[in-house]
């Protein structure tokens, strides 16, 4: 098993930047009923996931330092969310796109973007988020080594799809296009799709 070692890098990064360019879509899910969550609201309240950079300790209201996870597709966020146990329940999942305004500068993690930003790829996979959010503070506060970045690009644990963690400082730079229900009849055949081709239970059918 690779070893994950903490930062400061042994060697001088020499990172690698991903542009998300303005009018770009991605998705995301969140559940409004857990930590006041917003369609496009990022989330002050950690470390929780992957690569939250809140302060280290327990987790607890950070209001400077917030963060949003998305993806670039339905089925990337289905993953993500419901990939562990591969049974989908509706709950309060909201499905949402978003545009992003301005061009976003993110760090890449993939491919070799995690060795050369000081680390291993196995960053994104581990089950263990606090290497990963130990190093996400470090890129995030070490600005003369990685930039103001706007966030994080990396392949999700479950599939390798393309996922973007991103900071606060972009939170502005965000427009909401669609919200809606997971339970919403107008998502069902496009989940049974892909249940089947994931192999995901899907619960029935829901009442909107």
């Amino acid at each position: 098993m690779v070893t994950i070692a903490p930062p400061p890098p042994v060697v001088t990064p020499n990172p690698l930047w991903y542009t998300a360019e303005a009018g770009t879509r991605f998705v995301r899910m969140y559940d409004p009923s857990r930590f006041d969550a917003k369609p496009i609201g990022f989330r002050n309240h950690g470390p929780h996931k992957r690569f939250d950079h809140h302060k280290a300790g327990e987790p607890a209201e950070d209001p400077e330092h917030t963060i949003l996870y998305a993806g670039k597709s339905f089925a990337g966020c289905l993953v993500e969310i419901f990939g562990d146990n591969r049974v989908v329940q509706f709950g309060k999942w909201e499905i949402v796109v978003f545009e992003i305004e301005r061009d976003l500068s993110l760090l890449e993690l993939r491919g070799d973007g995690a060795m050369r930003a000081g680390s291993v790829a196995a960053l994104c996979k581990d089950s263990d988020h606090s290497h990963s959010q130990t190093w996400s503070r470090y890129f995030y506060q070490n600005q003369f080594l990685y930039q103001e970045s706007d966030g994080l690009i990396f392949g999700n644990a479950h599939n390798d799809e393309l996922a973007l963690a991103l900071y606060e400082r972009c939170e502005s730079s965000l427009k909401l296009i669609s919200n809606t229900p997971l339970s919403s009849k107008n998502l069902r055949s496009t989940l049974l799709k892909l249940g089947t081709e994931l192999g995901f239970v899907i619960e029935p059918e829901g009442d909107n």
